[in-house]
């Protein structure tokens, strides 16, 4: 008889180990979250970790003033907070949900219970947080050096690739708050992006029409953070 191995959908989880997919069923809850549904909050104390499975998270830092810049995208290949596998139980971020889907919630005693008792959980979780400051510091770099052209469409190509498919629901507005940039600036870039039959944006939703020519205008960011995560889970193996 075939045993069929567990796949919670997030591409961190199911590359651990055997022996820890097999107990993972029972301390995951799949919980649908709809587009800017909060999850964690700065400064409060944190109930649970969320591995996202074709959701898109955003960790977003707050001025005095009200505004809100992204710090983070996560996805499938992360978690929402990181900071639950550096012994905090305090979120330092707010994190909402900026694509929705699903995501598979761990109370935060079953997660720290985890990384106490699974040495290979541990691994995976802590080396993953180093792709994420990894990325977090390129991302810095990005901002000060990269086009909002080029960095639109790394954004693009990178949200396609968390949520598994062409297609998701995506205002410029939001796309523009995202990127600390003028809405108008957002806009010419989907419109360069929409001329050169990269993608399409309908109503809400953009759809990647040529995968390539899109990659191609994403500055080196994504092939950076691409592979930074891969490599986590090669190193935690």
């Amino acid at each position: 008889m075939t045993v069929v191995q567990y796949s919670s959908g997030n591409r961190l989880l199911d590359a651990l180990p055997v022996s820890d997919l097999a107990s993972l069923e029972r301390d995951l809850t799949i919980v649908t979250l709809k587009a800017h549904q909060s999850t964690h909050s700065a400064g409060r104390v944190m109930s649970h970790v969320d591995f996202p499975i074709d959701a898109v998270l955003s960790v977003v830092a707050t001025l005095k003033n009200g505004e809100t810049v992204e710090v983070g995208t996560v996805g499938s290949e992360s978690f929402v907070e990181s900071d639950a596998a550096l012994e905090s139980s305090v979120a330092s971020r707010t994190a909402f949900c900026q694509v929705q889907g699903s995501v598979g919630r761990m109370s935060l005693a079953s997660f720290e219970q985890r990384m106490t008792t699974s040495v290979m959980f541990a691994r995976f979780m802590r080396h993953n947080v180093r792709a994420v400051l990894f990325s977090s510091q390129q991302f810095t770099v990005c901002n000060l050096k990269h086009s909002v052209l080029q960095r639109c469409a790394r954004w693009l190509a990178m949200t396609a690739d968390r949520v598994g498919r062409p297609q998701f629901t995506l205002t410029l507005e939001f796309l523009a708050i995202m990127l600390g940039v003028p809405s108008a600036k957002v806009a010419e870039a989907a419109d360069a992006l929409q001329l050169m039959g990269a993608i399409e944006y309908l109503k809400g939703a953009v759809t990647i029409v040529d995968r390539g020519s899109l990659e191609r205008v994403a500055c080196e960011c994504y092939e950076a953070s691409k592979a930074a995560f891969s490599e986590s889970l090669l190193l935690s193996a």
